[in-house]
């Protein structure tokens, strides 16, 4: 089996949390103290005497995009012949830990369609135990108006193989088939990414290589049919990663934790070409072990996204948390389970999201409630 070490794909779909980033809401300058640790005698947060979301200002989804639908972009059986396992989820209502600014695309005038094994791409961790959860699935997202952007995305990477519009699939040394790429569908970038578990013999570069170019070339042509191939408008080529430093989540966890894009030469993806055209921020902390432990993302515009969450459920709609700063039609939500806590505030109609796994502070639900306290009101 031919094995080759590959990060692009890695970064692309990992901050998919990209992942995919920097200001100071999100890496403020560091606290003269250091924050104790968090015990298990730690006083149970405060929470807001009122859990009705009824007076938040959300703001309002935009209008529908001139893209075909998302299962027209991702039919069943190109999927499936990629990621067998892989079924259609809306992302934003379906995954317990999305990533926020997955979805500056969609306020782009684009779209960001998934299919999926039902984990996300934060939860997954390169060397796991059986037990733990893995990613596998499918993800396309359209920019348009974005020839410009493409084009800079070709020459931003330190060569034109670890490039994000490169097409190709490798396997990586952690078990897994990445399988990333994009091209130019008229004046509309179109991005597929991949990833699949070494699981069967047919999950190799070679044996995968020709469905993922099948489905990039039938995201094409079905975009290409589209009005929205033709627009035509400033064409932005403008991109950049978050600046992000570690102090204030660094004083609540246990880990040692560091900006996952530092001093690295990650190249930009349709993801950081996005969030820069909307106004989005990312960032992504890291262990030693390149696992993400932490995650800051912003999103303007976005707060009704996390009105669509508290319908569906994967925001706790009873786990509402006051933070300095927030204004009187501003809130706030904590949501945590087994993997990690998240909290996701909505001020001024922008989505800003905290995200902490029970790995860095084992009283996570205190720990981050503490950074976000000590985040949001810088």
């Amino acid at each position: 089996m031919h094995m080759e070490t590959v990060t692009r794909g890695v970064v692309a779909v990992a901050l998919l949390a990209a992942m995919s980033a920097g200001m100071t809401a999100c890496a403020p300058a560091p606290s003269a103290d250091r924050t104790p640790a968090p015990t298990a005698t730690s006083p149970a947060p405060t929470t807001s005497a009122d859990p009705s979301p009824a007076t938040t200002d959300f703001g309002t989804e935009p209008s529908g995009s001139d893209l075909p639908a998302c299962d027209a972009l991702l039919p069943d059986d190109l999927v499936r012949a990629l990621v067998p396992d892989a079924e259609p989820i809306d992302a934003i209502t379906t995954l317990a830990h999305p990533v926020a600014t997955w979805n500056a695309t969609t306020l782009a005038g684009g779209t960001d369609c998934w299919a999926s094994n039902g984990t996300s791409p934060l939860d997954d961790r390169a060397a796991r135990t059986v037990d733990e959860p893995a990613y596998e699935g499918v993800r396309v997202a359209v920019l348009p108006d974005a020839a410009a952007a493409f084009r800079t995305a070709e020459t931003a990477a330190t060569s034109p193989a670890e490039s994000a519009t490169a097409v190709g699939c490798a396997a990586s040394d952690s078990a897994r088939v990445y399988c990333s790429g994009g091209v130019l569908a008229g004046t509309a970038w179109v991005d597929v990414e991949v990833v699949r578990l070494q699981t069967a013999s047919a999950a190799t570069p070679e044996a995968m290589q020709p469905a993922y170019e099948s489905l990039l070339e039938h995201v094409r042509q079905a975009v290409a049919a589209s009005p929205t191939a033709s627009e035509s408008g400033d064409d932005p080529d403008d991109w950049s990663f978050t600046t992000c430093t570690p102090e204030k989540v660094a004083a609540v966890t246990d880990l040692t934790l560091r900006d996952s894009v530092s001093q690295t030469d990650t190249p930009p993806t349709i993801d950081e070409f996005a969030q820069t055209r909307v106004g989005g921020s990312t960032c992504r902390f890291v262990s030693p072990e390149n696992d993400t432990e932490a995650l800051y993302a912003s999103l303007p515009d976005g707060g009704w996204i996390v009105e669509q969450r508290l319908t569906a459920g994967t925001v706790d709609r009873d786990g509402r948390v006051d933070l300095p700063g927030l204004g009187a039609r501003d809130a706030a939500w904590r949501t945590c389970d087994d993997f990690a806590c998240t909290i996701d505030v909505v001020h001024d109609r922008t989505w800003t999201q905290y995200h902490l796994t029970t790995r860095a502070a084992p009283d996570t639900a205190a720990a981050i409630e503490r950074w976000a306290a000590s985040s949001f009101a810088s």
